[in-house]
């Protein structure tokens, strides 16, 4: 599944762009245009870039290899440094949430390092269109469904993201100071979960399903 991503300027290290992947402090970084995204079950996502030095597209760049600052940090940045999932599904939205447009968030990250950022987009998987797929993807599972909500980090530039149990909103109308931490548990739903009910409506033709 491709996708088409929000224009967005940032940088790429060029090192993303020829193999020899340098993890830490890239004294090479290329000005870039976000593109779109590629996404592959049980793989991380790969972002393609349009780049005006050469005006020529890189259509594989790992998350960790983007940047809102044309100079990278010195300090070693790995793919589960700035996510906590790989893709559930081959199938997805992007979207924008409207109301949290612009909106200051914060994430711990897997080396339990307190990420902030400002709100991008987000996207969301789904299950495979094809009735014949072989995998049943974790979409269909509520429990196991995750969204991808990206940020670039404040500090270190690098191009976030987290599923909705891992971020919380500073909404600066919304929010406030002595937030606790929510008691959430992983949605199980249900026996009773529809809203159809047991009633049987075939019997009648009326427009609000009378009998009479």
């Amino acid at each position: 599944m491709y996708l088409n991503l929000p224009f967005t300027r940032l940088w790429v290290k060029e090192s993303f762009l020829t193999g020899d992947f340098i993890y830490t402090k890239d004294l090479s970084m290329l000005e870039a245009y976000l593109v779109g995204v590629r996404l592959t079950p049980y793989q991380p996502p790969l972002f393609e870039v349009y780049i005006p030095k050469y005006n020529a597209c890189y259509d594989k760049v790992m998350q960790n290899g983007l940047f809102d600052k044309p100079e990278s940090p010195d300090k070693k940045i790995g793919l589960d440094y700035v996510a906590w999932w790989d893709c559930i599904s081959s199938e997805a939205r992007v979207y924008r949430k409207h109301m949290l447009t612009n909106c200051d968030v914060t994430m711990v990250n897997r080396d339990g390092d307190l990420l902030g950022g400002s709100y991008e987009f987000t996207l969301d998987f789904y299950p495979p269109m094809d009735p014949q797929a072989i995998h049943a993807s974790e979409s269909i599972f509520w429990s196991e469904h995750k969204q991808k909500n990206f940020f670039f980090e404040e500090n270190l530039g690098v191009l976030c993201c987290g599923p909705n149990n891992k971020v919380r909103w500073l909404h600066s109308s919304l929010g406030i100071e002595s937030a606790e931490l929510p008691p959430f548990k992983v949605f199980s739903p249900p026996r009773e979960f529809s809203h159809e009910g047991t009633r049987l409506l075939g019997g009648t033709d009326k427009f609000d399903y009378s009998e009479s």
